[in-house]
């Protein structure tokens, strides 16, 4: 069996393109685990951040509701001091 310099070569090649391409494979499929992995501990922030959201959400809406109380409270003392009696509250013969 003869085997030419330029066949010897041509396998080598053919062996070295074969080992760089698993070698690339190998570091392509490492970078997709690492991109996983951020993507759901970035999906987990979300979830969190979503969580948060919801209870800031509730306790907005719970200090508006209270904001609305006051501000009504107020509106009736304002009116009351100035004369103009909207709601009357019994008041005890005693007095």
């Amino acid at each position: 069996m003869d085997m030419s310099a330029i066949d010897f070569g041509t396998l080598i090649a053919f062996v070295g393109l074969y080992l760089k391409t698993q070698q690339d494979k190998a570091t392509a499929a490492e970078a997709v685990g690492v991109m996983k992995q951020q993507i759901k501990n970035l999906e987990d922030k979300a979830a969190h951040v979503d969580t948060r959201l919801d209870q800031i959400d509730e306790k907005l809406a719970r200090v508006l509701a209270s904001n609305t109380r006051l501000e009504t409270q107020l509106n009736l003392l304002l009116n009351h001091r100035q004369g103009h009696h909207l709601i009357k509250t019994p008041v005890s013969v005693n007095n």
